[in-house]
């Protein structure tokens, strides 16, 4: 047969897929599940493409806040069964009660309406993804699928365009990404969330594994320690978990790839701690002053560490400590690991496995950067949340094959 008659025919069975899916998301939640689809899609492509925040902000609003808030109430009784038949999403609900009863003792008074009017917003956007990846999977995947072609499209531009930014450390085009740390971030969870599949024929595996290199490059040359550590730990567990020959061949060439870089590059290692540590000790001096309630959501809060004043502690576990005290930060572990062993439990399911991986990848980034649990879009939201979102998705899961056996 042809290339030109098999890639025709590859396409064709593309499309024809993609229109299966359209199908059933009009036939099971209307014109509206429509919209929401596009508006889940754009909660995280919209980090890479969006030229302002309040552009970013607005499709959110009409793609994602409003139909979620339309679907809720209609189909309310099914709603209603997935919180009564999920307890994490009851613990979930009682963090984000408490953070705004916290409200009360934080320093913040003054901006009561705005903090409450920015949470719920943060809900509904958390509520949209339960509600529409709970009804549909194979659409979520797909998802995974789009936003990785585009991370390697948007990092391959941004890798020919490098030389003549006059740049040190690599970043995006604006808007959110406009910083390496954010940047790097959202390219390696991307990464972590579509590499999990590949086209079965050899010319496509090519296509989508230098897409994928092109992220990774972009990763490494933003020159974030935590997001190059968090793959490589997403690595390790490939390997240790026996993914099957060709992902345990991944594994092995990202660990080797690190090993390499600390050698060849070594001014990422002569960085040193960057102050973390003396961050880590402020923290747990503010956690010792208010150890049961916190200063409240929102509040702000200042650590110093070499003559530098932060305002956040780079770790979210000490973070969550300082605003909310250490009864709150301890449930949220309790959600956290709860969430693992859920997807723990789906390690043979496709759909499992990637949402395994986000959560080693996000377990180990929130020790390192600038994590809050709760707050608003922006660009490294999907680290915390997308774990959490994507195992409540999984109660429906279809069975698909094992990863291993690719």
């Amino acid at each position: 047969m042809s290339q030109p008659l098999q890639d025709q025919q590859l396409f064709s069975r593309i499309y024809s897929q993609g229109s299966e899916q359209l199908r059933s998301v009009v036939d099971h939640l209307g014109v509206a599940g429509v919209v929401l689809a596009f508006g889940l899609f754009w909660s995280v492509a919209g980090v890479m493409l969006t030229p302002t925040m309040k552009f970013y902000s607005w499709l959110l609003t009409a793609f994602v806040y409003l139909p979620c808030l339309y679907l809720v109430v209609r189909y309310f009784s099914e709603f209603r069964h997935t919180v009564l038949n999920r307890r994490e999403l009851w613990l979930f609900l009682v963090l984000f009660g408490w953070s705004l009863i916290s409200l009360s003792w934080s320093h913040d008074a003054e901006r009561y309406l705005t903090i409450i009017k920015r949470e719920l917003f943060f809900l509904l956007l958390l509520l949209g993804w339960i509600v529409w990846g709970r009804t549909f999977n194979r659409p979520l995947q797909s998802m995974f699928i789009l936003w990785g072609g585009l991370a390697g499209l948007y990092s391959l531009a941004a890798l020919i365009a490098y030389p003549m930014r006059g740049i040190d450390r690599m970043y995006g085009f604006g808007g959110f990404m406009d910083n390496p740390n954010p940047a790097g971030y959202t390219i390696a969870a991307l990464v972590v969330l579509s590499c999990t599949w590949w086209p079965q024929k050899l010319s496509g595996r090519v296509v989508w594994a230098l897409l994928q290199a092109c992220s990774v490059a972009f990763v490494i040359m933003t020159g974030s320690r935590g997001s190059i550590v968090s793959l490589m730990a997403v690595a390790a567990v490939v390997v240790l978990l026996g993914g099957g020959r060709f992902y345990r061949t991944l594994g092995v060439v990202a660990i080797v790839a690190a090993v390499a870089l600390a050698i060849f590059e070594p001014s990422i290692l002569q960085r040193g701690d960057s102050e973390r540590t003396m961050l880590m000790k402020g923290a747990i001096d503010l956690i010792h002053q208010r150890p049961w309630l916190g200063i409240g959501l929102s509040s702000d809060y200042e650590v110093s560490a070499g003559g530098v004043i932060f305002g956040h502690c780079h770790n979210l576990v000490l973070d969550t400590a300082v605003q909310y005290g250490v009864v709150f930060t301890a449930l949220w572990i309790w959600l956290w690991l709860w969430l693992g062993y859920r997807a723990w439990r789906h390690r043979a399911e496709s759909l499992g496995m990637a949402i395994l991986m986000i959560w080693v990848f996000a377990t180990v980034a929130q020790q390192f950067d600038v994590f809050t649990v709760f707050g608003r879009a922006r660009a490294m939201w999907m680290v915390v949340w997308m774990p959490f979102v994507l195992s409540l998705c999984l109660g429906k899961s279809e069975k698909k094959p094992n990863v291993s056996q690719a």
